[in-house]
């Protein structure tokens, strides 16, 4: 595991219950009570003595049901996962069932459907109804078979965002669970979700039966169970500790939790949902979370653990207060005002890299010691601005890219009708501004066009009309998963006032990615190639040592910059919707005599299967641009699940560790810059996370304990993968094109550097251009565009 500096000793607390010395039992550090008899004793039983109550060190991750987010859930298959690809100290958690003869076995929920598949039940298997909980309840219920029959019974995803392919996976018994965790030195975790049910059935008092045998012969480091009248009954055997769950009414608090003292009596810990530490504010349309409150403390203050579950990477809906990210919301839990004993989690490496990765927590790039040696990362572009948290290339969007560490912010840039180029994620208004709000707008430019679809377009509408709609936030895969909160209250940016930033912003680079210059041409006879020029002459960006990238996916257009403003750097874009196509190094040949440098979009590297969602290869395309010595950008990282193939484990910070692992070459990163959405996650993944690579003195650790690198996932040998096709060259060369020429103008005094950030109008010059840009307003009509072309 990864052992936090001195800077970071506010999040481990000390029990002044016992004293620590180390030890090292087969490379798993931990500490032990200077009650042990020796070392040797110590490490055998390792997992009773792993009570982070009573040490000093992190808090305990523990396995909901295994790797549960990947595998099915409390399989031997999700189990041993956890096992192999997490930092300890661990648990693994099984939610106890009863079976017919009275035996356990570990399923989540209450009926066997919901996580088993039905097919391979036995002939004679049935439904039956219990009453139950107030209500007929009607099901298959695992008190109704034998253990050797469920253990024939093959496990299932408990949600559909969860890999369909693992569908012959036997599912595990207690006594497979503590079997897994004493042959890797961690703990096993007894839940009873339903202990009224089985106290009952099969038979009168069946729980308590084979609790008492089980407890007996296997070692458990924690029980937990809902119902604290059952809970008293137990007598705790071989250091077992008891925990009371208490559940979650809907965001109310179960009042028990008011009277700690009393739990304490019968209990040395509490295993609460989060939501009793951190409130949850549900709207129609995702989760805000408030202030914490004092659970955790006032826990800790009647001498109670306190662990907390309800974390899952993919779950819906998102909480945005973490932009997606799943290890900063683990880091508010573990924090320096207070630390939970305890995260219960489906995806448990990602709790481990939170808690072991980021002793520190995430930092401000204002907050990094000045005595941190300059790394060599690869560079921060923030596509758009912060635009996952905020509507994109919007002021507020590129200041809080600035503030979350990007060392360059990009602005895609489309132009008006009457040739005023703007900052918008791709031509069609009605995905990026409110345009769709105004019925008068929709009836005026709403149209089709062969290479762009239907909507509303930029190029169609006057920058007079322009300025007067607001930005609102992207939603990929027409998803709400972006929070909308500041829609409609940005307004649209030009390039003159992007370009204005680097005037304020000296140390952040600017990305000017002009798109579709060559189609706009032919269709509106719009020259966007001259309006960009133009735009970077009077900013005085065109020379050699100016932070100014230049991109375009149209050779014709790159070509023109090479003549018209030869200093600016100029990247060439392999975009999205060029997925289909091979790139082959004579391709990346034919690209070099037009940039020097590559922006490649994710699917050209690491391919994702579409029957299996995993990674169906890693491409050879870095590789082969570096070997032309080409600079590489790869486009994109993002925080939602949805983006991430399943071998990244629903984790960005494992898919950046995975790609900068497997894209090297002795030891130096093979990709040059990362483009996201979210440049807080990537810049704290690069500078603050302990695991990834040597920081501020600190020593070189491992992203786990056991595995470096997590080893990657791969799906049953008889999954159906995609076969490929063959697929044919891109083809980067475009017609000829005259461009017109870029007006030359003096560039105007730089404006004084403000106090606080500028708000859009207030500090941001507004000087007219020197000349006017050459435009030409040619209609040309859709038929007459289709015969010339």
């Amino acid at each position: 595991m990864c052992e936090a500096d001195s800077a970071s000793e506010g999040r481990r607390r000390r029990s002044p219950l016992a004293r620590v010395s180390a030890v090292d039992c087969e490379g798993l550090r931990t500490e032990r009570s200077f009650g042990s008899s020796n070392d040797e004793e110590f490490c055998l039983n390792l997992h009773v003595s792993l009570i982070p109550h009573f040490l000093e060190g992190p808090p305990l991750v523990i396995a909901n049901g295994g790797t549960s987010g990947l595998y099915p859930d409390q399989t031997l298959r999700a189990y041993r996962d956890a096992a192999n690809s997490t930092s300890s100290p661990l648990a693994l958690l099984c939610d106890l069932m009863i079976s017919k003869d009275n035996f356990g076995i570990c399923r989540p929920g209450f009926f066997l459907e919901m996580s088993t598949n039905t097919t391979s039940y036995p002939a004679t298997a049935k439904r039956s109804t219990y009453s139950g909980y107030g209500q007929n309840l009607t099901g298959y219920f695992a008190n109704d078979f034998t253990l050797a029959e469920l253990l024939t019974v093959t496990g299932m995803r408990t949600s559909n965002a969860r890999p369909p392919i693992f569908t012959q996976e036997t599912l595990a018994a207690p006594e497979n669970v503590s079997q897994i965790a004493a042959e890797f030195g961690v703990a096993t975790w007894i839940n009873v979700e339903f202990p009224e049910f089985f106290q009952e059935y099969p038979a009168p008092n069946s729980l308590l039966s084979y609790l008492t045998s089980f407890l007996k012969t296997n070692k458990v480091q924690y029980l937990s169970v809902t119902n604290s009248s059952i809970l008293k009954l137990i007598a705790p055997t071989n250091g077992t500790r008891l925990v009371l769950k208490l559940l979650d009414y809907d965001g109310l608090v179960d009042p028990l939790f008011q009277n700690l003292t009393d739990i304490a009596t019968y209990a040395q810990g509490v295993l609460v949902p989060n939501s009793y530490v951190i409130p949850k504010n549900f709207t129609g349309y995702g989760v805000y979370e408030g202030q914490a409150t004092t659970a955790v403390q006032d826990a800790h203050k009647a001498g109670l653990e306190i662990f907390v579950y309800g974390f899952a990477n993919d779950r819906q809906p998102y909480i945005y207060n973490y932009s997606k990210d799943p290890v900063l919301e683990v880091l508010s839990y573990v924090g320096d005002s207070f630390t939970a004993d305890g995260i219960v989690t489906d995806f448990p490496n990602t709790a481990a890299t939170a808690i072991h990765c980021y002793p520190d927590g995430f930092d401000k790039p204002s907050t990094i010691q000045a005595s941190t040696p300059k790394l060599t990362n690869p560079i921060i572009i923030a596509e758009d601005g912060a635009s996952g948290d905020l509507p994109g290339s919007t002021m507020a969007a590129y200041l809080k890219a600035i503030d979350d560490g990007a060392d360059y912010i990009e602005c895609k840039v489309q132009i008006t009708s009457d040739g005023v180029p703007i900052c918008r994620d791709g031509e069609n208004l009605l995905n990026n501004t409110n345009i769709g709000s105004s019925q008068a707008k929709l009836e005026k430019y709403y149209t089709a066009y062969p290479d762009f679809g239907y909507g509303v377009f930029s190029f169609d509408v006057p920058s007079t009309e322009i300025q007067n709609l607001r930005g609102i936030i992207s939603r990929p895969n027409n998803s709400t998963s972006r929070d909308p909160a500041n829609d409609g209250k940005e307004s649209i940016l030009t390039l003159k006032e992007f370009l204005n930033l680097s005037k304020i912003y000296t140390n952040t680079g600017l990305y000017v990615n002009v798109q579709n210059a060559y189609k706009v041409y032919r269709l509106k006879n719009l020259d966007m190639v001259s309006a960009v020029a133009t735009a970077l002459a009077v900013a005085d960006l065109t020379n050699a040592g100016d932070k100014v990238l230049l991109a375009s996916e149209d050779t014709s257009a790159l070509n023109a910059f090479q003549e018209v403003i030869p200093n600016v750097r100029l990247v060439y874009v392999i975009a999205n919707n060029e997925m289909d196509y091979s790139v082959p190094r004579e391709v990346l040949k034919e690209i070099k005599k037009y940039a020097d440098t590559v922006h490649i979009y994710r699917s050209f590297i690491d391919r994702i299967d579409p029957y299996t969602y995993f990674v169906n290869k890693m491409t050879s395309v870095v590789q082969e641009a570096k070997a032309l010595n080409m600079t590489v950008f790869y486009a994109s990282i993002s925080n939602e699940y949805l983006n991430l193939a399943f071998d990244y484990r629903a984790d960005p910070h494992l898919k950046m560790y995975y790609l900068l692992q497997e894209l090297q070459s002795n030891g130096k990163s093979l990709l040059d810059g990362f483009l996201t959405v979210y440049p807080a996650t990537v810049y704290n993944f690069l500078n603050n996370n302990y695991c990834y690579r040597t920081l501020g003195g600190a020593t070189n650790r491992s992203m786990s304990g056991r595995n470096d690198p997590i080893y990657r996932v791969y799906p049953d040998a008889t999954a159906i993968w995609y076969i490929p096709p063959a697929f044919p060259v891109l083809n980067v060369t475009q017609g000829p094109v005259s461009y017109g020429n870029v007006v030359n103008a003096t560039p105007p005094a730089p404006p004084p550097k403000p106090s606080s950030s500028p708000s859009l109008g207030s500090n941001l010059p507004f000087t007219l251009l020197a000349s006017a840009v050459l435009i030409f307003i040619l209609n040309f009509t859709l038929q007459q565009v289709i015969i010339d072309g």
